[in-house]
This record gives C-alpha cells, sequence and structure tokens, in this order.
C-alpha cells in the first residue's frame, strides 16, 4: 500500500483489513487507481463512529466501519463481504434491498426507512432484525451516481422493548377491564389517562378516551370536588400513597354513590408523573354506618333517659332505706322493748314450751334488726359520697383489732400485720371492707382451735397480669388476708361474694349472708378487685388489689 494513500491511515479494524487486502486482485484494482469520489466516502466512514456502509460501483461492492462491524455479529458475513459484490454478500435479502438501492442509483434519490424488518444471516443463522436506515446517493467526479452510502441503526432491542411495552399494557387494560373496582391512571395534575370498564360503565361512557382530562368533575359530587384536589395535591407534595372517600355519580340513576379510592404515585427517572388508582364502591358501606350512627344517638338518648328514670329509682331506694331504718325499724324495736319487759317479769310463768317459743321470737327479732342494718349498709357503699383520703393500713388494723376485742379473747384469737402500707381510700368504706374480712374470719374459726389471721401487703406495678380490668400505668397496693378457719370449697370462691349466700347454717354461726356482698361492692367503688380462694377446714385466703392513689 502506497503511503501516499492515508485515507486509508485510520479506522481501527476495518482500516486495517483494507490497508492489508491485495485489492489488485478484485475489480477496483488497487487503491491508486481509485476514483477520488471513492476514497473520500471510505475515508468518512472509517473516521465515523455511526454505523455505515458503502455500495459502489456497478456491482454495488461493500465498505463498511467499525461501528458497523457489530451488525453483522459473529459467524457471520465478516469479513468476506469486504469488496464483495451486493448480491453475494447479501444473497438471503437482495430482492428485498435491491429495489431500494435501485430507486438511488437509478433516480439519485435518498430513501428513509425506521423499524424495517429485514432478516440477515449473523451469529449462525437468519436472525430478524429491526432496521431504521438512510440510503444516499454517492456521486462520482463526473456527478454520476457510483454508490449508496448507508447510515443505518439496529433497532431490534428497541422495536422488541416496545413491543413488550404494548402487549404488557394490553394484558394490564385485559385484566383491569375484568376487574370489578375501578383502575385509572392520572398525570400529576389529575388528567384522567385511562379508566377501565367498570368505572366508565358507572359513569356512562364507551371508552376510557371520552373520560381523558378532568371530565372526572362532571361526575364527582360539587361538594367533593375541593376533597379531590386537596387530597391529590398532599399526595403530590408528600409524594406518598392517599386514601380519599368522594361521591360519584351513577349514571343508571343519576344518584351519587360513596366511593374509596386508593393511588400510589408512579414515576420516570425520579419524577412523579401520575398517579396509578383503585376504587371501591363502599355506598352500603356508609348506609350501615350511618344507620348505626343514628342507632347510637338513638340509643344514647334512652340511655339518657334510663339513666334519668335511674337516678330516680335511686332517690326511692333512698327514701326505701330511710324508711327502712325508721319507720320500719320503729315497730321492730317495740317488739324487742315488750319482749325484754316480758322476759325480766313474766318469764318465769311460761311453761317450758312457751319459753321456748319465746326465745325463738327474741332470735328472729335479733336477726331482723342484723339484716336491716345489713341492708343499709349494703345501700349506703352506692349513694354515700365518696371522699378519699390517705391513710396506714397499720393504725385502721389497730383500731379494728380494740373493737374486735372481746371476740378475739374469748377465742384466744390473733391478727397480725406483717407490713404496713398508706393508700388512698374512702375511709369509713376501707374500714368496714376490713372489719367484715377479720370479724369474718374470728366468727368462722374452728371450735378447738384459736383464730390465727395475718395481713400482708406488696405493691404492685403490673397488675394487668393479675386481672385485666386493672391497669399497668398505676401502681396498686396487694393485701392479702389469710386465716386458719373452716375454710370453704373452692368451688364457692365466687359465689360468697354475692347477697344473701351462706356456705353454712343460721345455727351454726350467725349472719344474714350480705357482709362478703358489702366487702365486694367497696372493693369495686375503689377501682379494684378482690378474690377468695378457701380449702375445706384447712382456712382461707381473701386478696385484695386497689390502687395506691385514686
Amino acid at each position: 500500500m502506497k503511503k501516499e494513500f492515508h485515507f486509508l491511515d485510520d479506522g481501527g479494524e476495518m482500516g486495517k483489513l483494507m490497508r492489508e487486502k491485495d485489492w489488485s486482485l478484485t475489480p477496483l484494482g488497487a487503491p491508486e487507481g481509485w476514483p477520488q469520489s471513492l476514497r473520500t466516502t471510505v475515508n468518512i466512514i472509517l473516521n465515523s463512529p455511526f454505523p455505515m456502509f458503502l455500495f459502489w460501483g456497478d456491482t454495488l461492492k461493500g465498505f463498511y466501519n467499525d461501528a458497523y462491524r457489530p451488525i453483522l455479529g459473529v459467524d457471520g458475513k465478516h469479513p468476506k463481504i469486504l469488496g464483495l459484490n451486493g448480491a453475494e454478500a447479501w444473497a438471503e435479502i437482495w430482492k428485498d434491498i435491491y429495489p431500494m438501492l435501485s430507486v438511488v442509483t437509478k433516480k439519485g434519490e435518498s430513501i428513509w426507512r425506521e423499524n424495517l424488518m429485514i432478516p440477515i444471516y449473523r451469529n449462525g443463522r437468519i436472525e430478524d432484525v429491526y432496521w431504521t436506515f438512510s440510503y444516499s446517493p454517492v456521486k462520482d467526479e463526473k456527478g454520476n451516481v457510483s454508490g449508496v452510502l448507508v447510515i443505518v441503526t439496529d433497532t431490534t432491542e428497541a422495536v422488541m422493548a416496545e413491543r413488550r411495552l404494548r402487549e404488557s399494557e394490553r394484558r394490564f387494560r385485559d385484566i383491569a377491564n375484568l376487574s370489578p373496582m375501578w383502575i385509572w391512571i392520572t398525570d400529576a395534575d389529575i388528567n384522567v389517562e385511562y379508566a377501565n370498564k367498570e368505572l366508565l360503565n358507572f359513569i356512562g361512557l364507551s371508552h376510557y378516551s371520552e373520560f381523558e382530562g378532568q371530565v372526572w368533575k362532571n361526575v364527582v359530587h360539587p361538594d367533593d370536588i375541593d376533597v379531590v384536589f386537596e387530597g391529590f395535591a398532599r399526595a403530590v407534595e408528600t409524594q406518598e400513597r392517599l386514601s380519599l372517600e368522594y361521591r360519584v355519580k351513577n349514571a343508571e340513576n343519576n344518584n351519587y354513590e360513596w366511593f374509596k379510592i386508593v393511588a400510589v404515585p408512579k414515576f420516570e427517572d425520579g419524577v412523579l408523573k401520575g398517579f396509578l388508582g383503585t376504587a371501591m364502591n363502599i355506598e352500603q358501606q356508609k348506609s350501615y354506618e350511618e344507620n348505626l350512627k343514628n342507632e347510637v344517638n338513638h340509643r344514647t338518648k334512652e340511655l339518657a333517659s334510663s339513666n334519668l328514670k335511674l337516678e330516680k329509682m335511686n332517690k326511692e331506694l333512698q327514701s326505701f332505706a330511710y324508711i327502712s331504718s325508721h319507720d320500719l325499724q320503729e315497730p321492730l324495736r317495740k317488739i324487742q322493748m315488750f319482749a325484754e319487759v316480758l322476759m325480766d317479769n313474766e318469764y318465769d310463768q311460761l311453761s317450758t314450751s312457751g319459753k321456748v317459743k319465746f326465745e325463738k321470737i327474741q332470735s328472729a327479732a335479733n336477726r331482723m334488726q342484723s339484716l336491716i342494718n345489713d341492708l343499709l349498709s349494703y345501700s349506703r357503699t352506692d349513694t354515700e359520697q365518696r371522699v378519699f383520703e390517705t391513710i396506714d393500713l397499720k393504725d385502721l388494723v389497730e383500731d379494728i383489732k380494740n373493737d374486735l376485742g372481746e371476740e378475739l379473747s374469748k377465742k384466744e384469737g390473733t391478727i397480725t400485720l406483717k407490713n404496713s402500707c398508706q393508700l388512698e381510700v374512702v375511709h369509713f368504706q376501707f374500714r368496714q371492707l376490713i372489719y367484715n374480712l377479720l370479724s369474718n374470719s374470728i366468727k368462722y374459726s374452728k371450735a378447738d382451735v384459736p383464730p390465727v389471721i395475718t395481713i400482708e401487703t406488696e405493691v404492685i406495678k403490673k397488675a394487668k397480669s393479675i386481672d385485666s380490668s386493672l391497669s399497668n400505668t398505676k401502681e396498686y397496693v396487694q393485701i392479702t388476708i389469710t386465716d386458719n378457719g373452716i375454710g370453704f370449697e373452692d368451688q364457692f370462691s365466687e359465689k360468697i361474694f354475692e347477697v344473701f349466700q351462706r356456705l353454712h347454717s343460721k345455727q351454726e354461726y350467725v349472719g344474714t349472708g350480705i357482709g362478703l356482698a358489702i366487702v365486694k361492692k367497696i372493693v369495686q367503688n375503689h377501682a379494684g378487685v378482690i378474690s377468695a380462694a378457701g380449702e375445706l377446714n384447712k382456712g382461707s385466703v381473701f386478696t385484695i388489689v386497689l390502687p395506691k392513689k385514686q
């Protein structure tokens, strides 16, 4: 190759192949005999970074550059088609491309084709390849068309990607149109780009193209337009998922129905382009909620009315308690008084049978007195004003021990407080609570065993583990009262707190069956809980849990 043929100096692999090829063995001859137009065009394509191919002469011999080389693949036409006649180099597609080449060579016109599928032999097989290319005439020194310059791009990947995208969109629309829910797409300005059949049928349109832009404003309830704009404005600002509820007109009956929409933002290259959303008809749910609201309002009014009646009944109960404490007790006191007079003056004149009956009258009157007093105590636990104050349990227990001193002395019993604590209570109620429990332990002691009663306290911080009605945010005091008395069967651990419930006969133990019911009510008044456990003839344990502070 002569040095003066500098037009072949560059061009990478193809430049090297052209320099090394013995052109004298081809009809073109040595490069020194090539026309200047061919030299110039070959130099241009060798130095171009864009894929180029040159058909030259009557037989349309081929030249191409490094950028064109990858188009030919491997195990194909490269490098044997360099300088080869067009019909031989492109035999498999010559009938397709030659007519286009002829338009350029014979008429001198340029042509352009976009994404045209022309198969070629490459990579050891015939492949379907899509091309975007131009054919341009190359004229020689006399102005005749001597060649065709091809500038080409293999667009197969782009075409296939577009096809896949179109197929994906088609599948999406097919699936969306089968959905019983609304499915839609908007841009960032809430212009509708797509809506499925379910949505279109509801608003009375046949194709989503009729629903494009902001036609949706014509079917959304006028009072809800601002809800839509404000909701989407927030979503655009935060670029997050949104959820809205608003009313849409049903084309079938012109009624507005409630829908809940959920939408997620869609992005392209990190930029918000719009929203993809769904919507579900919640008209029935809204109607149910409205009916429920009306029902709640109705029930609330009924409850208020019931509360008024209850207050009236409470006042009547208080009046009854007053009557019980005065009017009912008055004749009872007279019975007791005359009975005492008869006992003092006439007892010796009664027969043995009469004395027994008279003693029964006295006993019944005394039980009646106890029953009235206990009923009054039970009713007062709800009706009396509650004033909470902080007490020391030790002081309270000592006070009650003094009251029970005679009973303890008779039975040689002991009451031991192992550790004291302070807590906030209604003093007179809490005193009655402890008094009832301690007096019960003395009353239900074994005949031949001195009663031993132990009181222990513990501060509880996780009270919910004891009872679900308690709170873990409050501090509680647990008071445990244990005795060695006659006990009870564990199956009665709940029953003993009910009014008038007795586990032992009146002949064995005196009582009305109200004492523990009063205890439970006082515990409830203090927002606490009480439980009992027992074992027959081995004693009982009462556990009280109350807030340390109310």
